[in-house]
């Protein structure tokens, strides 16, 4: 083992200084990208070094991505934002020209470095999973700094929501992809050639990852990261084809009964709180879609739906080219919808924000190019069979961000919302540019 730590440290003396570059700022995107740092320290800044990097690496970037059709949408999408831009700005109340580009382009940043991340996993294939492991570990830290560890009590008892430093949806959101990834690694270990001792320690980190993810996943109280954590793991279990035979034993068994019972118990300690969530929805969506006000019920349903309604309003009335993302948050309080003096910043709804911003050509073209390593991944899961468990984790990780979107805006409106996305749409992207070169080969990890 130490010989090959040796080997591996000489072969990366040996790599230029671009090289190094690209990779160390790859990882330090990832270990931020859960994390709401400062401006100067948030993964933006990693991913802008990535881009340099990948500036001085000659022409060899431009010719893989130059054959791959993301760029081409990407340049499509950016020529469409300013021309929508032009045409939904307002003069005054800050919707002119620049404050309607500069919203327009915030989808067109997460999908450059995506690209860039992208060139630099499908050149370097086994820092995928290193990634993600950098991911998770980000967000664990993250988390242990965020915790309010004086109001526990208040947080067992379901009286507090769970919040590291960001709303509680994007809190329950992270926290599903950090289960995906937890669940992923203690299976890995099952099948790698190390001693048994070095593979239950690390079956045991993985587990104890997991366990925190599904605790933060619980007292988010996020009604979309439940499902959509529920969706990606039945997506990788369903297509991640793990065998029943492994080369170690389950060690981490224990802690998933131990897992079921702490979970078990604090449910039941936080279930006014969880239930509350759910209480009284039929009744409140109902009342809106007969055309009532939100009811007391269930007011973020009721809330969501009045959004959802009105924004089909608004997607009725400019179609095409949309009425501009700016100026959707002064619509919704023109038109009077809150509850207990909040004004919904957003339509609570992703792809309904951007058919009402951007319009449904904006959303045709964004749908066509985050979808696009999406299909990429299937097609990829059909051809490679050993690297079908990592293609299936990196799937449930897309979906699980799909889905989450379905019910919030939390694409890359902040900085630290548009992190883990860069990273999981680099991680399709590399699988995409290695799959169209037909150069794809993955391990499991």
């Amino acid at each position: 083992m130490t010989e090959d730590l040796a080997a591996y440290w000489r072969a990366c003396l040996r790599q230029p200084w671009q090289t190094w570059l690209g990779l160390s700022a790859l990882a330090l995107a990832a270990l931020t990208a859960v994390s709401n740092l400062p401006q100067p320290l948030q993964s933006s800044t990693a991913a802008a070094l990535a881009l340099l990097a990948l500036l001085a690496c000659g022409a060899q970037p431009w010719q893989a991505l130059r054959r791959h059709p993301l760029p081409k949408l990407i340049l499509a999408l950016l020529l469409y934002s300013l021309l929508q831009a032009a045409v939904t700005a307002q003069p005054g109340a800050n919707l002119g020209y620049v404050r309607q580009l500069t919203l327009d382009l915030d989808p067109v940043k997460v999908l450059i470095y995506a690209c860039v991340f992208g060139w630099w996993l499908g050149r370097y294939p086994q820092w995928i999973m290193r990634v993600l492991k950098l991911m998770a570990l980000g967000w664990l830290l993250w988390g242990l700094a965020q915790l309010p560890w004086l109001r526990m009590d208040a947080l067992a008892a379901g009286t507090l929501r769970l919040r590291l430093g960001y709303a509680e949806n994007l809190t329950g959101a992270f926290a599903s992809l950090v289960l995906l990834i937890g669940m992923y690694g203690a299976w890995l270990c099952r099948r790698n050639g190390r001693a048994p001792e070095a593979t239950g320690l690390r079956s045991d980190a993985w587990a104890l990852l997991t366990l925190a993810a599904l605790l933060a996943l619980l007292f988010a109280q996020s009604r979309g990261a439940w499902l959509a954590a529920a969706v990606g793991t039945a997506l990788l279990f369903a297509l991640g084809r793990i065998p029943q035979r492994a080369s170690h034993p389950l060690r981490w068994r224990r802690w998933v009964g131990l897992g079921v019972l702490a979970i078990a118990l604090f449910a039941y300690m936080a279930r006014p709180a969880v239930l509350q969530r759910f209480d009284g929805g039929g009744a409140a969506a109902l009342s809106v879609l007969d055309g009532g006000a939100v009811t007391a019920a269930a007011p973020s349903i009721g809330l969501r739906l009045e959004l959802w309604r009105f924004a089909l309003h608004l997607i009725a009335q400019r179609p095409l080219f949309g009425s501009g993302l700016a100026s959707i948050q002064p619509a919704i309080a023109a038109r009077g919808i809150a509850w207990q003096g909040y004004v919904p910043p957003h339509l609570h709804d992703t792809p309904l924000q951007v058919a009402a911003g951007m319009g449904l050509v904006g959303l045709l073209l964004l749908g066509a190019a985050f979808l696009l390593p999406l299909r990429d991944l299937l097609h990829a899961w059909r051809r490679d069979v050993d690297a079908r468990p990592l293609l299936a984790l990196l799937l449930a990780l897309c979906v699980v961000l799909l889905t989450v979107n379905l019910f919030d805006y939390l694409a890359w409106s902040n900085g630290y919302m548009r992190g883990p996305l860069e990273i999981v749409l680099g991680c399709a992207m590399a699988v995409s540019l290695r799959w169209r070169s037909s150069e794809f080969a993955l391990s499991a990890g």
